[in-house]
């Protein structure tokens, strides 16, 4: 709805056009990307060499709620899932997702969530709802749906941490 106050109008895509339209941004001077302004976009009046660092709790929010951040969640569970779930799969995630490799006691945190949530799953089918419904993108029905749910919300976690949102 932020364009209709600056008299434009956005069409998002569907089907394929979707995904291979998510590599770019539309990029207006007077409406700014709410995701990226979050993330300290330049706002291109002046040449920036470095961007500043920050972490803010509106990053987190919008990590843990944006529609592009929730979709991701749920692609690198259901890959996870397809993996095997198993602790080498998420520490394989973490390093696709971080660039570095996991430290033996996050893994462990992590192995321990996803063990957590897919019990939470197992007993209220409709919990996983908002996991594996949200988004364009629909998972393998092939694959347990409990376990889909459980290892998106460790893929969320993933891209919601220190070594996946600041460069070090």
């Amino acid at each position: 709805g932020l364009w209709s106050m600056n008299t434009g109008r956005y069409v998002r895509d569907t089907g394929d056009k979707l995904y291979r339209r998510s590599l770019y941004t539309i990029w207006k001077r007077t409406v700014p990307n709410p995701t990226l302004y979050t993330f300290d976009q330049p706002d291109r009046e002046v040449c920036t060499v470095r961007r500043q660092k920050t972490n803010t709790p509106l990053q987190a929010l919008v990590l843990l709620n944006d529609p592009t951040f929730l979709e991701a969640a749920k692609v690198i569970g259901e890959t996870i899932t397809k993996s095997g779930a198993s602790e080498k799969s998420i520490a394989t995630a973490f390093r696709r997702i971080t660039g570095i490799e996991v430290e033996e006691e996050q893994l462990k945190v992590l192995a321990s969530l996803q063990q957590s949530e897919y019990e939470i799953f197992k007993k209220d089918k409709a919990k996983k709802k908002g996991w594996i419904e949200s988004g364009d993108y629909k998972i393998d029905t092939r694959l347990d749906a409990d376990l889909v749910a459980a290892n998106s919300i460790v893929a969320s976690v993933i891209l919601n941490s220190d070594a996946c949102i600041t460069k070090r």
